[in-house]
């Protein structure tokens, strides 16, 4: 009596096509990194030519740029000669300088990093002049 061949894979066909899954997972997955870090950049651009088209908008309508406060604000909410310091924290336009700019209407919200950890961040320091 003739033995029947069992039908399905064997446990190297199988072994096979995860390593295979798993090295093309893994190049997608590296590839990824670079978009992310260049739709992080996009953002970065975007959120700097929001705030100097404030800036303008507002010198424009005062005929001088908004006053400064501190030595600096920072989107982790530092104050001071000491930015940045704290941990990053959720929200920045209470204690930031550029609030004005968004109380006037020249600025929707005030950035933040898409990151914004103590690493990554937005800075806003003045220079006196003028």
């Amino acid at each position: 009596m003739p033995v029947e061949a069992k039908k399905g894979f064997t446990l190297i066909e199988l072994l096979v096509v995860i390593a295979i899954i798993g090295l093309l997972s893994s190049i997608v997955l590296v590839s990824m990194q670079g978009v992310r870090a260049k739709a992080r950049d996009s953002v970065r651009k975007q959120d700097l030519r929001a705030v100097q088209m404030a800036f303008e908008l507002y010198q424009i309508r005062y005929e001088k740029y908004p006053p400064e406060g501190h030595w600096c604000d920072s989107s982790i909410g530092t104050q001071g000669s000491g930015c940045p310091v704290n941990p990053p924290q959720a929200d920045w336009g209470a204690t930031s300088d550029l609030r004005d700019l968004v109380t006037e209407g020249f600025l929707g919200s005030i950035p933040k990093d898409p990151i914004n950890s103590s690493a990554y961040y937005y800075w806003y320091e003045p220079d006196n002049v003028g």
